[in-house]
């Protein structure tokens, strides 16, 4: 390129310098969008996959029906470690409790974890953070965030009841950092660490569990093959009912390498990354768009430089050149506030899946990505544009004249002109606003993209809302007992019938309970924490109110008094039975007894786990041989918070002083604090996310509008001459601005009703098997209208200032 050609980019690049300030900004914001999102992604997969596999998670768990001494689960792991594709076996067990802090119930249960002193956390291992492991005897260690869920500190003592029913103090030693399990406060359950010399003092048989890693042939990391992993794991456990005489109820299963969480912010950060994508797509193809109004004006220009010698590709290297400068300038200034963001970004997802970041600097890959994008997707989209305009003859430069060719917005706004009632200067902004299709299209597209991710957002929020109150209209009970074990019915609903300001008791039942075909040993996913993954039998009362008939989808409800059929929810059916129908024939393990069932009917439920439904009769003739509860959903007289409390303070203490060990007896509440843990980071960043796709909308917007104040000037120099005030040139922009936003609200409104049910039917389904209910936020709509009309008054303020302010003389010079 000639020096010459060097000077004319430089003035152009002055001439036009708040145009290109816009287009730098409008393509900035998308990349910054697009890059912390992109990067929060790759540095989670790297975390989380870090965090997690850095705990050594067992393949698989075989949980036994007894407990067995310590020295027998020694050698046992001893026998199974010599197997091939076995590198490690340990043996574990676990238990859900009640706890006393100091002496003062709490109303979070603790799920304890145990491990034999002398095992060197080679499997499933977890981080004591101040000292080392073991814990002493009569101390526990409590995971970090469950000191503030249960209001303690280090040196505190809790009373836990063992799984044998013992009560022991320990006192807090230190705390414990396990990223293989979801945070405590999501789950409203504590996590403990206790080794075995604690609970060998109580007179338990302690360890349940066979905790195995299975390596691929010949490999020596952990397999991702989970068929692999399946086929191992049962083959030990056929070995243990077989040679060692121990009964299986259940071999656990998870995803290999995934986070119990994984795949939910997988999915939501792709998701993220896709509407990021998106709106840097649309503002550079905006951009693009300026560019080649940009090249059209400059048509007269070019075609006096053709006549002077330059060829068509020099001119096409000169003009590729300045769009690689708007391109780059824009990756430059988006870097930095993309890593700041998308660090930010990674803390929120990071703590969402409980893990603690070892770097927060995302990989080199994605900074490659992020430049090469920034930096090559622009000058792409612009070849053709500039192509065109570097093949334009000197003739057709010289016959060039600045009017654009009628389309059909221009036919339409002149039978519009038609209409005398009309007011001229809508007239007049309709059709200013309508005279370039492509320009409205994509201006109408950035703002309406943000407009749909963020109502959808709003509106995911609702139709959690709208779920919390589902669940609260069908619970229409006010607190939920837990006993510590199976107890007669009959007596169990009576004691809680006479206390004050209960009106009706329930009695339920329900256990862990595998589920698989004839013959076999149970087979779930279920994870280490014992809640992602897991099944329950539950029986419920011929006359419930406490249960509204789920949606069927197949088959039958329970009939009254029926046994031997139970009813599965689409989870337990999924994730342990796929094939299974009414009719078919299932084997239920519940409390070490196979026992065999047929499948009457499978339902939807918006739960999150897995349940197999049975009456009250069936429970009794398979499981217990009598009326048996170890659930009580409890209806007060008063269904506010405090009476809740009182009736469930009054039960557990009424029922522990006739020998019956309560678990838990909590407010209804509390599982609303559960959903709202899952959810509520999940709608924050969308929200965040639609207001930045927004603010990509707004810069469009006044990119447009700068631009159609340049290509109007000799008009409104006219507008001036036969005497127009500023006042109505000004309102006669402004308007345009407003009118191409409410347009983006409506372009919008499809869009966002097709991604609110993608987005309740994806995160229903990752959450809870079910679609989420579906709800249009209205309020966020309004919101929305209300913001982007105030946005486009603020960003079409500036063009309208410059077109009211134009004069006579600067419009007839303009070239």
């Amino acid at each position: 390129m000639s020096s010459l050609m060097w000077v004319k980019l430089w003035r152009d690049l002055r001439a036009s310098s708040s145009r290109f300030a816009l287009m730098v900004v409008a393509i900035t914001v998308s990349l910054i969008v697009f890059g912390s999102v992109l990067f929060a992604w790759a540095a989670v997969g790297r975390e989380t996959r870090g965090a997690y596999m850095g705990t050594e998670p067992a393949s698989a768990t075989i949980v036994l029906r007894n407990g067995i001494d310590v020295e027998e689960m020694a050698e046992i792991a001893d026998e199974v470690r010599s197997r091939p594709e076995v590198i490690e076996a340990a043996g574990r067990t676990q238990f859900t409790t009640r706890v006393e802090v100091n002496g003062n119930p709490e109303e979070v249960p603790l799920q304890v974890f145990v491990a034999v002193p002398e095992d060197p956390l080679l499997l499933a291992k977890f981080y004591v953070e101040n000292g080392g492991w073991p814990a002493a005897a009569g101390e526990i260690f409590l995971g970090s965030d469950s000191l503030d869920l249960l209001g303690a500190g280090l040196g505190d003592t809790l009373t836990v009841t063992t799984s044998g029913g013992q009560t022991v103090e320990l006192r807090i030693g230190d705390t414990v950092y396990d990223p293989s399990l979801s945070p405590s406060p999501q789950e409203q359950t504590a996590r403990g660490y206790l080794s075995t010399r604690s609970l060998i003092a109580s007179g338990d048989d302690v360890l349940d569990q066979l905790k195995i890693q299975i390596v691929d042939s010949g490999g020596n990391v952990p397999t991702r093959d989970r068929d692999a992993i399946v086929e191992k794991a049962g083959e030990i456990a056929r070995w243990l009912q077989g040679e060692k005489g121990l009964t299986v109820v259940e071999i656990q299963v998870p995803e290999p390498y995934t986070h119990p969480h994984q795949f939910q912010a997988d999915s939501l950060l792709l998701s993220l990354l896709g509407g990021g994508a998106a709106a840097l797509i649309l503002s550079v193809i905006l951009v693009a768009n300026m560019l080649n109004t940009l090249f059209i004006q400059q048509t007269p220009q070019i075609g006096i430089i053709k006549s002077i010698g330059a060829r068509s590709g020099r001119i096409t290297g000169f003009y590729l050149i300045m769009t690689l400068v708007v391109a780059l300038a824009a990756t430059l200034l988006a870097i930095g506030p993309a890593i700041l963001i998308g660090r930010a970004g990674l803390q929120v997802f990071l703590g969402f899946l409980g893990i603690k970041p070892v770097s927060v600097a995302p990989p080199a890959w994605a900074f490659l990505i992020v430049l090469s994008v920034g930096v090559c997707l622009l000058p792409a989209m612009a070849v053709i544009p500039v192509t065109k305009a570097s093949r334009t003859t000197v003739r057709d430069a010289i016959d060039y004249h600045g009017i654009a060719e009628p389309n059909v917005s221009s036919k339409i706004m002149a039978w519009l002109t038609r209409l005398r009632r009309l007011d001229r200067r809508l007239l007049l902004a309709l059709r200013n606003t309508f005279r370039r299709p492509a320009r409205f299209w994509l201006s109408a597209g950035l703002l309406a993209s943000g407009g749909v991710v963020f109502v959808a957002g709003m509106s995911l929020g609702s139709s959690v809302g709208a779920l919390g109150e589902e669940q609260q209209a069908q619970r229409s009970w006010d607190v939920d007992v837990q006993l510590g074990s199976l107890a007669p019915a009959e007596q169990v609903i009576a004691i809680a019938e006479q206390t004050p300001e209960v009106v009706d008791v329930e009695g339920w039942a329900a256990m862990p309970v595998g589920v698989t075909g004839p013959g076999e040993i149970p087979l779930t996913r279920t994870y280490p924490d014992q809640g992602h993954g897991r099944t329950s039998l539950v029986a419920i009362p011929d006359d419930t109110k406490a249960l509204p008939p789920p949606v069927l989808l197949e088959g039958r409800w329970l009939n009254p008094g029926e046994t031997g059929g139970v009813v599965l929810n689409q989870i337990s059916r999924d994730d342990t039975v796929p094939d299974i129908g009414p009719g078919d024939t299932v084997q239920l393990l519940a409390g070490g007894r196979p026992t065999t069932w047929t499948v009457v009917g499978i339902v939807q439920e918006r739960v999150g786990h897995g349940a197999v439904y049975t009456t009250t009769d069936g429970f009794a003739a398979a499981v217990a041989g009598s009326p048996v509860v170890n659930q009580l959903r409890v209806t007060t007289s008063r269904h506010d918070e405090a009476t809740r409390e009182s009736v469930a303070a009054s039960i557990e203490e009424t029922l522990n002083e006739q020998g019956i060990n309560v678990g838990s007896s909590i407010s209804v509440s509390r599982s609303e604090a559960i959903s709202e843990g899952h959810f509520g980071p999940v709608i924050a960043i969308i929200v965040i996310i639609a207001v930045a796709m927004g603010v990509v909308g707004g810069i469009g917007l006044a990119s447009t509008m700068t631009a159609n104040v340049l290509d109007r000037v000799r008009e409104f120099g006219v507008m001036h001459a036969v005497g127009a005030r500023p006042k109505t040139i000004r309102r006669i922009v402004i308007s345009e601005g407003i009118i191409l936003a409410v347009s983006s609200v409506l372009i919008a409104m499809v869009p966002a009703l097709v991604l609110t049910g993608l987005l309740g039917a994806g995160l229903g389904d990752l959450f809870m098997g079910a679609p989420l209910p579906f709800r249009v936020s209205t309020q966020a709509v309004v919101i929305w209208l209300v913001l982007i009309t105030f946005g486009a008054t603020l960003a079409t303020d500036t063009a309208a200032n410059r077109a009211s302010r134009l004069t006579v003389r600067e419009a007839i010079s303009y070239l």
